[in-house]
């Protein structure tokens, strides 16, 4: 990989030549042998070339050779991460499209879901707009139910009363029927149980029916229980 270069260092003297051979004039004398040589002007005369010793040399190729190695290696890497870089931009960009879609029917969804909610609660308030009528309904039969009961308990009772009165009716009318033909008991006075009763059919309090039982010579009944 090296080459040789040539330095030639030429002197041209003001004085007359020389026969004789001056060691200092002559034109090859700063004519370097095969080698990489740097030479600086002064501003008095031409100087020597100076050598580049061959270890250093050896140890700049060596160090271009690393540099060189160095670049491509960084290179390579350089490669490899930008290819990467792009693989993982083209996969970002591939999930961030599917998230995207996903986010869309999400929303999608979220809409549907919100609607049917609306509804639902539409339906919902009028069920309970409905409930409440039906219960207000409710309550006024209930009402009406708890009047009636209570009707069909006072007939109830005034209907045990009747039958309790009936029951004796027939009881007394039962035990006339044995006297029927008879003189047992006074005119008007009906036999009940062996006893003569007189039943009167006009309203009096119960002194006056007393003072009555009295001027007939009669006691006023007194029921049991």
């Amino acid at each position: 990989m090296a080459q040789s270069v040539v330095y030639a260092d030429l002197k041209f003297a003001a004085r007359p030549p020389s026969t004789a051979p001056d060691d200092d004039d002559s034109p090859y004398e700063n004519v370097s042998p095969l080698g990489l040589m740097t030479a600086e002007p002064s501003p008095g005369r031409w100087t020597r070339p100076w050598r580049v010793p061959t270890a250093l040399l050896a140890a700049i190729l060596l160090l271009l050779l690393l540099l060189l190695v160095a670049v491509v290696a960084l290179g390579a890497c350089h490669w490899q991460v930008t290819r990467s870089l792009q693989d993982s931009s083209r996969e970002h960009e591939a999930e961030q499209s599917r998230l995207s879609q996903e986010l869309r029917a999400q929303e999608q969804s979220l809409e549907q879901t919100q609607l049917e909610l609306a509804w639902a609660r539409e339906e919902l308030q009028r069920a309970w707009h409905e409930g409440n009528i039906s219960q207000l309904e409710l309550k006024s039969r209930n009402a009406e139910l708890g009047h009636a009961q209570q009707k069909l308990a006072v007939l109830q009772e005034e209907l045990q009363e009747v039958q309790g009165k009936l029951n004796t009716s027939e009881r007394a009318v039962s035990s006339l029927h044995a006297c029927v033909n008879t003189d047992c008991c006074p005119w008007g006075w009906v036999l009940f149980k062996g006893k003569c009763l007189y039943i009167s059919v006009t309203n009096k309090t119960w002194e006056q029916s007393n003072d009555d039982c009295a001027g007939r010579l009669a006691q006023l009944l007194v029921q049991d229980e």
